[in-house]
């Protein structure tokens, strides 16, 4: 009986009430890497162009971003969260003259001064969205609802050590601790905090990526020429995820290989600028 219930008739899509041309098409809607989950891009049946949509303080925001190029709208789509969030925020930390605000209440303050470095060159636009994944990632989830002037000593101390029992490098712990610190220079800044907090000190060593000389530079390059017509090496491919399907698709070494050597050293270039 419970089968023939699931049962459909041939004909009941066509009675099915239709998708508004509006609604966004399911299989196309992509949340942006290292941004909040909410934010996301999407095609429609109404329009050709990518749209952005992001929910915001109980509302829900969507904007065409005229383009059909899919990074271009992902690009598009991060400069549509800037804005929009500092837009919405900015004016919120302002009128709370009666009390701290939060920390969370501040970044967009934050980020609208990071972008203002951008256009000055004094910062790297590729470095506003790692500030963002640090924040929204490990730091907002403690401190996000504290008010910024509760967080002390011992409330920083709690969370470098918080992030070192995670088992994360002293490097990427002093990152996090240098992206709160961008948090309350601005609060200082804008006489929202009247001293700045003393921060823990963690030692950090240093390790110098490893260089080529000249002569090793030349053998390397030397050697990627003999190398033409050879067989990419096993080990190689077994390193990549998609290992196999690249073997056969480039099973031999080309004269390529040389010429992206020679690229990244005169364009100062680490393999994974690349890609």
């Amino acid at each position: 009986m419970q089968d023939l219930e699931k049962q459909q008739a041939a004909n009941d899509n066509l009675y099915l009430p239709s998708r508004h041309r509006t609604l966004p098409i399911v299989a196309s809607i992509s949340p942006i890497a290292n941004y909040p989950a909410k934010l996301r891009i999407f095609l429609t049946n109404a329009s050709r162009y990518w749209q952005v949509r992001r929910f915001l303080k109980g509302r829900t925001y969507t904007q065409s971003l005229k383009t059909t190029n899919k990074q271009a709208a992902i690009s598009q789509a991060k400069q549509f969260f800037h804005i929009k969030t500092a837009e919405l925020y900015s004016d919120h930390v302002t009128a709370r003259s009666d009390k701290s605000p939060k920390f969370t209440d501040l970044l967009p303050g934050v980020l609208v001064g990071l972008q203002a470095r951008v256009k000055r060159g004094e910062f790297s636009a590729a470095n506003i969205p790692i500030f963002l994944q640090r924040m929204h990632n490990s730091v907002l989830p403690y401190f996000g609802d504290m008010t910024i002037d509760k967080i002390g000593y011992k409330e920083l101390s709690a969370f470098m050590e918080m992030m070192s029992n995670r088992d994360l490098t002293a490097t990427t712990v002093h990152q996090h601790m240098v992206a709160i610190r961008k948090v309350f220079a601005h609060a200082h800044a804008n006489n929202i905090i009247q001293n700045l907090p003393k921060f823990p000190v963690i030692k950090v060593s240093d390790k110098p990526r490893g260089s080529f000389t000249v002569a090793e530079y030349r053998d390397l390059v030397r050697l990627a020429r003999q190398r033409i017509g050879e067989a990419v090496p096993l080990d190689f491919s077994q390193k990549c995820r998609l290992g196999k399907q690249m073997l056969e698709q480039y099973g031999q070494i080309n004269a390529d290989l040389h010429w992206l050597i020679r690229f990244m050293v005169n364009g100062f270039m680490r393999p994974g600028d690349i890609k």
